[in-house]
């Protein structure tokens, strides 16, 4: 007489472990997602300008994209998000503009704490330069060639811009970085013209495909705490919903991002929860930096 309470009670159990361990979409809710997840999200980090090319917002590397940027369980799903974010920064070289060099803001060759360097009267200025002297138009000669070889012939020079961080020019070679500051220094102040014919790499985010990519997909800024997070990583491979993780910038404190697409379920759940858990979504920051 005490099977069938005993088969009940069994019963009931197992209904109660089965519907603890359902992710589908009914129980897979933006807001219970949100109340799970406790992590220190933060806004895309926008260092100061630095006249250091590499130390400042730095979304270069995403122009042609390789497939192997992107990690994810899904080849199908990396595959359709790398079509876009492939062509997120667009680049053209412009090669129809003379420049005075005295106009070049800044540098790429990697030196020292040259993130704190906003001029580079700067750069001139500091332990590194001062065997550099430069009294006479002599001096002055034998320091700007020792950075540009050609500087006195027709030779273009190579120059870097981004719209992101305005109209400002960097110069593309990476060696003789303290004797073209302290030559350029020099023009400025005995107002010497310098001026070069130049290619001019110019990198642009693309306002269309940013567009398309908020449309279809929630792309949030994660923390580095997230992927060694228990229950974070639990939501995120328990529930199988599809994921792809890119470095969306890299340089001194790179950034992260989550990509979710928004037409299937789960991941769009999964993105509005981490959302209202607080979570940035980076083509919203994205688009306002095109626009400048």
């Amino acid at each position: 007489m005490n099977r069938p309470t005993n088969a009940s009670s069994l019963l009931s159990r197992l209904r109660t472990l089965l519907k603890g361990t359902d992710s589908g979409p009914a129980t897979f809710l933006p807001e219970s997602i949100a109340q799970r997840v406790k992590l220190p999200f933060a806004d895309l980090n926008i260092p100061s300008l630095s006249i250091g090319w590499k130390n400042n917002l730095y979304f270069q590397h995403l122009h042609d994209l390789p497939r192997s940027a992107l990690s994810g369980p899904v080849q199908e799903d990396k595959e359709e998000a790398h079509a876009l974010l492939a062509r997120l920064v667009s680049k053209v070289i412009d090669t129809e503009h003379t420049i005075d060099l005295r106009d070049i803001y800044g540098i790429s060759e990697p030196l020292a704490d040259i993130e704190i360097l906003q001029t580079l009267e700067n750069l001139a200025a500091g332990a590194q330069c001062r065997h550099i002297r430069i009294i006479s138009y002599r001096d002055f000669e034998k320091t700007i060639t020792q950075a540009i070889p050609y500087f006195l012939s027709d030779q273009p020079i190579n120059l870097l811009q981004a719209n992101w961080l305005g109209e400002h020019l960097f110069w593309a070679d990476e060696k003789h970085s303290y004797a073209f500051a302290c030559a350029v220094v020099y023009a400025r102040r005995r107002g010497l013209d310098l001026p070069k014919r130049t290619n001019i790499s110019r990198y642009s985010l693309n306002l269309e495909v940013l567009q398309r990519l908020q449309k279809h997909y929630h792309v949030l800024i994660m923390p580095a705490e997230a992927w060694s997070d228990r229950e974070f990583m639990a939501i995120l491979l328990d529930s199988g919903c599809p994921y792809a993780r890119l470095a969306l910038t890299k340089g001194t404190i790179p950034t992260e991002v989550l990509i979710l697409p928004k037409r299937k379920q789960l991941s769009d759940h999964l993105g509005k929860g981490l959302r209202l858990a607080g979570a940035y979504d980076a083509s919203e920051i994205l688009l306002q930096l095109a626009k400048y």
